[in-house]
């Protein structure tokens, strides 16, 4: 218990301060990553599917290091603040524009089954800001059941500023048809995410194409269902926007 806790306070600690990803190649991100490794063997909820009362609800992720398949080669091994496209964030559904990720907090939802992400982008040449919101359904993978099976059912994407329209949104970000910026995937998108590492407050998760996510439990709302029910329920601001 005493390894796994000083482990993991280590952790906490040195993705406090170190945000850029694994491409920055410094000894802080590599010893996160040996840290990851060393964490794996010691969850206290191995079989993390078996436990949704652990995993249910908002979970801010603290430390990213981006997978290919969700930014693209530009943006693998990169973290928060990384300007890539929004079509590669978006499945290659969304227009070729810029977009700089700032963070997000997976929301999962056992009872509907929800496993959604709710992102905060800056979009366009003029930076707008904006949520974008990954809607998906998981499906437990009885042979892993460190490995949620992820459907992948729409994106949608709009502005932060509630007095702003989407007309307006699409026109700032230099796009013609605002209906660009909400997409149902048909068929839909099935990714997986293995969590390595569970307990009552971090979880660990790594990606299919090789992201790593350290993301901690919450009390927030599960903005991604929240949000379209009332639009004064909005995703607090992390550090890195304008």
């Amino acid at each position: 218990m005493a390894d796994r806790d000083a482990l993991r306070a280590e952790l906490l600690e040195l993705i406090a301060r170190n945000k850029e990803g694994f491409a920055a190649g410094t000894p802080q991100t590599q010893r996160i990553d040996a840290l990851i490794d060393e964490l794996l063997p010691l969850s206290p909820y191995p079989d993390a599917l078996d436990h949704p009362e652990v995993f249910r609800g908002h979970w801010a992720a603290e430390y990213h290091s981006i997978g290919k398949l969700v930014g693209g080669a530009g943006a693998q091994n990169q973290g928060v603040g990384v300007t890539a496209s929004l079509k590669v964030f978006s499945m290659g559904r969304m227009p070729d524009i810029p977009a700089r990720f700032l963070g997000n907090g997976l929301e999962i939802d056992p009872p509907s089954g929800a496993y959604n992400f709710v992102a905060h982008f800056e979009l366009g040449e003029a930076r707008v800001p904006c949520y974008h919101f990954s809607i998906a359904k998981y499906r437990r993978n009885e042979a892993n059941l460190r490995r949620f099976q992820v459907d992948f059912e729409a994106i949608r994407v709009v502005p932060v500023d509630a007095s702003m329209s989407m007309a307006e949104l699409a026109r700032a970000v230099g796009i013609d048809d605002a209906a660009q910026l909400d997409v149902t995937l048909k068929p839909t998108t099935k990714l997986w995410s293995d969590v390595a590492y569970m307990d009552d407050e971090i979880r660990i998760q790594l990606g299919q194409l090789g992201g790593h996510y350290v993301m901690r439990r919450t009390s927030l709302p599960m903005y991604s269902i929240e949000y379209w029910k009332d639009r004064a329920i909005v995703p607090p601001k992390p550090a890195l926007a304008s």
